[in-house]
């Protein structure tokens, strides 16, 4: 198994190498690394400082930032490292489930896409992370319910389904919609023919135990209500945006989704007699897809759960001779036939995620391409002049961003209360800034304290020493201008698109 996954390897980290180059300038690590350094602060999850993801998403970015700072290779390091664990996974299933031939071009396979930002799997993700203890419980499950348990008695508990119950506890931990996966798990182990019943439930247990110990934790320190909304209530107008404005678009979105799931759970349980666990990888890659069919939000990195099963899938194909389909019965056929309906579905449902950094022509909402991502790399490598143009493709905010981090590091000023008016939270961890609303994004503090004016009392209220204003989000959100006009704080330094306001009392301190 070592050498057939060097191949794979060996191209995870040839094609990551651009991403320890990369500027800060995903929103999403943004906000992770800031309240992860509001957590390293003392400050209680949900109640003091919010995110919409579970703890060891957040806690495990504030264990980057407490030995790397907000550097962004430690952040890439990170998903590297999870990307690789994911290659090795993959590569152990199919060395056991076909051949080391097969083994090795699954490797490889799943190396390309995971290294290529395509799906955005170098950035400090859930899905990224998830990713790795997924399919390591996947992969130990899959062989498990090919081969069975040969030293399995009644009398003795396993360790297999403890183990894939851990990794895949550790997985919703990092993105609540591993629910999905676990249940698809579970029904694979309830209809495998070599898996005691007994195992099934054991896994499941494992899974709802871990989960319910951090849960109810988390309901102890900040409250059922702020716990649910962070964890399920946010979604429901996150999602309910992305939805047909019709009521009859909207019930058939989630009825095509709710066939699809209906069409793979049935194949799986016409296939769960098959020799071959094909209808265990449909239904696991099926699992991931419904949901971001139905999230229908247009974010890649919602794809990178489907990378294992999909691999593993694609590597274990065998063309059928025309002698199979003379000889198969219809009940043979029937199983494979309702998965590939049920997938090709949720698939079809899925292409809104989309892809970044296009292979070869932008599109109208994405100017990324992988000629200019690896040839701009390289470069950029060569000529220092090209590196600032290629960090800036990146966003249109890095350089400001940096800009403006830099004078207030100058002027002394790191450390002030400050609140970032910006769907881009990067200024607060590179100036090192105390985050003056419950969550560092400004999108999300109009989520949490309301549409219109409220985030701008709330701003007014605390009085931070600072407000660095983008104006493509003061556009969208402009109440702040209101505090801006009234005289208390005066603007002192701008780099398109930030602008530093300093409050008034403080300006004839700066040096």
């Amino acid at each position: 198994m070592r050498r057939t996954a060097i191949p794979g390897l060996v191209v995870l980290a040839i094609l990551r190498l651009p991403s320890l180059m990369e500027p800060h300038w995903y929103t999403d690590e943004a906000g992770y690394v800031n309240v992860a350094r509001e957590l390293l602060a003392g400050k209680v999850l949900y109640l003091q400082t919010w995110n919409n993801k579970p703890p060891l998403m957040l806690w495990t970015i504030a264990l980057e930032v407490k030995l790397f700072a907000s550097s962004e290779i430690g952040l890439h390091v990170l998903t590297f490292i999870s990307g690789a664990v994911t290659v090795a996974a993959i590569v152990w299933a199919a060395s056991r489930l076909y051949t080391p031939r097969r083994a090795l071009v699954a490797g490889v396979i799943a190396a390309v896409i995971l290294g290529l930002p395509i799906v955005d799997a170098e950035l400090a993700l859930p899905e990224s992370l998830l990713i790795a203890p997924s399919s390591w419980a996947g992969a130990i499950l899959l062989v498990h319910i090919l081969r069975g348990d040969p030293n399995g008695t009644p009398r003795r508990i396993p360790r297999w389904p403890l183990a894939a119950g851990v990794l895949m506890a550790a997985a919703i931990a990092y993105q609540q919609t591993a629910v999905a996966e676990t249940s698809a798990f579970f029904l694979a182990l309830l209809l495998a023919r070599k898996v005691l019943r007994r195992d099934a439930f054991l896994f499941l247990g494992t899974v709802v135990a871990i989960t319910l110990v951090w849960l109810i934790t988390a309901i102890a320190t900040a409250g059922a209500g702020k716990v649910g909304f962070a964890l399920a209530g946010f979604y429901v107008d996150y999602t309910r945006k992305t939805l047909p404005t019709s009521a009859a678009g909207g019930v058939a979105h989630f009825a095509l989704a709710l066939a699809a799931t209906a069409l793979i759970a049935a194949g799986a349980i016409a296939s769960r007699r098959r020799d071959r666990v094909d209808w265990v990888l449909v239904l696991w890659a099926g699992a991931t897809l419904v949901v971001t069919a139905v999230a229908g939000q247009p974010y890649p990195h919602f794809l990178a759960p489907a990378v294992a099963p999909l691999t593993l899938l694609v590597a274990g194909l065998n063309t059928p001779s025309p002698n199979w389909f003379r000889s198969g019965s219809r009940r043979s056929l029937a199983g494979p036939g309702l998965q590939g309906a049920g997938l090709v579905i949720a698939i079809l449902m899925a292409k809104v995620a989309g892809l970044d950094w296009m292979p070869i022509q932008p599109s109208a909402t994405n100017s990324h391409t992988l000629s200019g991502y690896y040839g701009g790399a390289v470069a950029a490598v060569f000529d220092p002049t090209w590196r600032t143009t290629w960090l800036d493709d990146f966003d249109y905010r890095v350089a400001g961003d940096a800009h403006v981090a830099a004078w207030i590091t100058a002027h002394g000023l790191s450390g002030a209360t400050a609140v970032v008016w910006s769907y881009d939270a990067w200024v607060y961890a590179l100036a090192n800034l105390q985050v003056d609303m419950p969550t560092p994004p400004i999108y999300n503090d109009e989520v949490l304290l309301g549409y219109g004016g409220p985030v701008e009392q709330y701003v007014a209220a605390e009085r931070p020493v600072l407000i660095v204003v983008d104006s493509e989000a003061q556009a969208l959100f402009p109440e702040i201008g209101t505090l801006l006009a009234g005289g208390e704080y005066v603007a002192k330094y701008a780099s398109t698109p930030d602008t530093v306001w300093v409050r008034a009392d403080r300006v004839a301190q700066l040096p």
